[in-house]
């Protein structure tokens, strides 16, 4: 059961509602992430350590809302990522939606480094944006393995170059699923319209990332608040979790 500031209770519909994309001209770029109550994206390494039931529900229904998922490739192997699925229950609303039947998976790497399985031609809902000065010989590992590869940028990729390569598609709901190297850079380029955080009731210490590390945001003015958002939605289950979803204040 979901709770809507903890006071009403919040029913599948209601879910997908609260967590609908916006309506807009162009692309809407929302980031998923988990955390624990002192800030580490990971335990044990995985951020999925820190999900519970209801963070996989969110995190199925996100999924089943975007037209494109994107991912850093090291965070996919890490994870255990496979081709993108849809829970059948999603079905009729993608459908009527206009959406494909799964949402593009778009992995992100400068390396690389990807195991064919990912990327073979049994798998077209996959994408692998890399940029110029990739490992040539990777590069036609994985397009001899069937891959679809496209570049985003010369030596790294471009967090915009993605999105405008996603938009050139017609895929404007996009979901980003990390890793935290690539959300800050996401957030970096002034990419990031969403903020859909679940709160872990978890302790973990030690020296886990942030969900967003690496570039830091800059401010828009001196003094103020660099990536200023709001609050939209906040929920909470019965076993300490909380849903909030921010979006951009400016």
């Amino acid at each position: 059961m979901f709770i809507l500031q903890k006071a009403t209770d919040v029913t599948a519909d209601g879910l997908a509602q609260v967590y609908s994309f916006p309506p807009s001209g162009g692309p809407v770029v929302r980031a998923n992430m988990i955390a624990s109550i002192d800030g580490a994206a990971t335990a044990q390494g995985r951020s999925g350590a820190l999900g519970s039931d209801g963070d996989h529900t969110v995190f199925h229904l996100q999924r089943a809302l975007a037209d494109a998922i994107v991912v850093g490739a090291q965070t996919a192997v890490t994870e255990g990522y496979g081709p993108p699925v849809v829970e059948p229950r999603h079905a009729p609303s993608r459908a009527a939606r206009g959406q494909s039947a799964v949402p593009l998976l778009v992995l992100a790497s400068r390396s690389l480094n990807l195991p064919a399985d990912f990327t073979t031609a049994r798998h077209p809902d996959v994408l692998i944006a890399t940029c110029s000065d990739a490992p040539r010989d990777a590069r036609r590992r994985l397009l001899d393995a069937g891959a679809t590869v496209v570049d985003c940028g010369e030596s790294s990729v471009q967090p915009r170059a993605v999105i405008d390569e996603l938009a050139r598609r017609g895929l404007r709901h996009v979901l980003c699923e990390g890793g935290p190297r690539f959300l800050a850079d996401l957030a970096a380029a002034g990419l990031l319209d969403e903020l859909a955080l679940t709160v872990s009731p978890a302790l973990v210490g030690g020296d886990a990332p942030r969900i967003a590390h690496g570039t830091a945001v800059p401010a828009r003015t001196a003094g103020s608040l660099p990536g200023p958002m709001r609050l939209r939605h906040m929920l909470g289950d019965a076993e300490g979790y909380l849903y909030q979803l921010w979006e951009r204040a400016d």
